[in-house]
């Protein structure tokens, strides 16, 4: 069987050699659409596709804490598979790509009841989450890859429409793009000016590269985007990659006209702080579900939307300049229908939870999913033979299936609720609500509390017991905010905001109640 050739994508770089540096890119639709995708991707597939080396704040040890959590603490347990690979919103979009770095089977792939005796014949569920329970306690099968174009998670109108228009961006544009990912209509006075800003008295020595990416490099594209802003440089010459930690007071305070604080969206969350009384320095918070669940709930967030909410990207990446190419220096190349899932990319179907309301981030609406075909035949064949319902017998003439009704719908699952049935909106959280404890350390790794490793803890921080203080605090709306913001940003997302230094707390003031 001769072997399926990975896509690929050619870019001509303009590179001076001598200062070592990228000035600019030069490509086509293809290209542009793969990096403006970046936007829709959840922050946990972006951990995900960094092997969960993110070198971006606490997101990795935030992932780890998902991954080492039993099941037995979240509502169900698909709600871990939710958090560690969630679904994106702009799925349909994304599976037009020439290249698309996430793996656009998990987008395909339909999970329902195969049980012919199921209770719920009349009221057919699927779920695009594995390890779902039918209302029958049977667990919900792969019905196979289902048929193109059944269900779309986003806008119906996409590239495939017969139209020469790339996936976000329109057709017949050659486009320029910086080395700090800045994407702009190719013109000749667009390349004088970069010339003129990196000083390039000789065009003749500037050498046009053309690099082609793969899946790979791809991946490693968005890496250097996430911490460095000199991303294209960075690819070309191999430079090793970096943390990209920032500092929290070099953000503008937007939060207080994004953050929801609506006191209906979230009950008061009260938390423990474990801290040293001389230094302040937090050993650890002592916190329930809810707390947790605002945590994890982070994971969901689409990357565009983490722009949108903080006015640009958290850490010292250059995927701000992406965004703000989108209705900036690209606006005219963009398909207008296309923008807004760039500018304000929703979550997928289900995946809204506590953290999501907070930060205004929309869900998108479940849809139904239609299938020319019985129920029966459905269950017994899944989509690969589906054919078959409607068939004759090429002898007789008599049809192959005597049901006579050959449409079935199937209405999307919440994979988060325990009791299915259950009306859409219900069941958010990921974590079950309850008396459990659970411990959250400074870089937000999550543990389930226990006297012997809030022992040990303290014992790895050589203090003393009596310089041990607790705390009990409320945690506001704008907190939980900035704890997201700062969890992106650094290794101390918890102490940056709940006990900051003295120098930092009227950025972190700057609201009025």
């Amino acid at each position: 069987m001769a072997k399926v050739e990975e896509p690929t994508i050619d870019v001509k770089l303009f590179v001076d050699k001598a200062k070592g540096k990228v000035l600019c890119a030069e490509s086509d639709k293809e290209f542009v659409d793969v990096l403006f995708s970046f936007l829709t991707m959840p922050l946990g597939t972006i951990v995900r596709l960094m092997d969960k080396q993110s070198q971006m704040g606490c997101l990795h040890e935030l992932c780890k804490s998902v991954e080492d959590l039993s099941t037995d603490y979240f509502q169900t347990k698909a709600c871990k598979a939710m958090l560690l690979a969630p679904l994106n919103a702009a799925s349909n979009h994304c599976s037009q790509l020439k290249i698309n770095v996430d793996d656009p089977k998990r987008w395909t792939a339909v999970y329902a009841c195969k049980n012919r005796n199921c209770c719920a014949q009349g009221d057919i569920a699927f779920s695009l989450v594995p390890d779902i329970v039918c209302k029958c306690g049977s667990v919900m099968q792969d019905y196979g890859e289902r048929p193109a174009m059944e269900l779309n998670l986003g806008s119906s109108s996409t590239a495939s429409d017969g139209s020469e228009d790339g996936v976000f961006v329109k057709r017949c544009f050659k486009f320029i793009i910086t080395d700090d990912l800045q994407v702009a209509p190719a013109s000749t006075s667009l390349l004088l000016s970069l010339f003129q800003k990196f000083e390039v008295r000789e065009p003749a020595d500037i050498e046009q590269k053309i690099v082609r990416f793969d899946s790979d490099k791809i991946t490693s594209l968005i890496k250097r985007a996430l911490t460095s802003q000199h991303a294209l440089s960075g690819h070309y010459f191999k430079v090793p990659v970096t943390r990209g930690d920032a500092n929290l007071d070099t953000l503008p305070p937007k939060l207080d006209e994004q953050v929801n604080e609506d006191e209906h969206k979230i009950d008061s969350v009260k938390i423990r702080l474990f801290q040293t009384k001389s230094s302040s320095s937090l050993l650890y918070a002592e916190v329930g579900g809810d707390f947790v669940d605002l945590l994890f709930g982070l994971l969901s967030v689409p990357v565009g939307s983490i722009m949108k909410i903080f006015g640009q990207w958290p850490s010292k990446g250059c995927l701000g300049n992406l965004y703000n190419s989108t209705d900036g220096s690209a606006s005219a190349c963009m398909r207008p229908e296309c923008q807004s899932l760039l500018l304000a990319p929703k979550s997928a179907p289900f995946f809204g939870c506590s953290a999501t309301r907070i930060l205004n981030i929309d869900e998108l609406v479940p849809r139904s999913l239609k299938i020319d075909a019985c129920s029966t035949c459905l269950k017994l064949r899944g989509f690969a033979n589906l054919r078959q319902c409607r068939a004759k017998c090429l002898y007789t003439g008599a049809a192959m299936c005597s049901i006579p009704q050959k449409c079935t719908e199937l209405r999307g699952l919440n994979p988060k609720s325990p009791a299915v049935g259950s009306k859409d909106g219900e069941d958010a959280a990921y974590v079950k609500a309850g008396h459990m404890k659970f411990m959250v350390t400074d870089d937000l790794g999550v543990l389930l509390l226990s006297l012997s490793t809030a022992l040990q803890i303290v014992s790895e921080a050589k203090i003393q017991t009596e310089e041990l203080v607790e705390q009990e605090i409320i945690v506001t709306t704008l907190q939980i905010a900035e704890i997201h913001r700062a969890a992106l940003m650094g290794r101390h997302a918890l102490s940056s905001v709940l006990i900051p230094p003295k120098k930092a707390k009227k950025l972190l003031n700057h609201v009025v109640y």
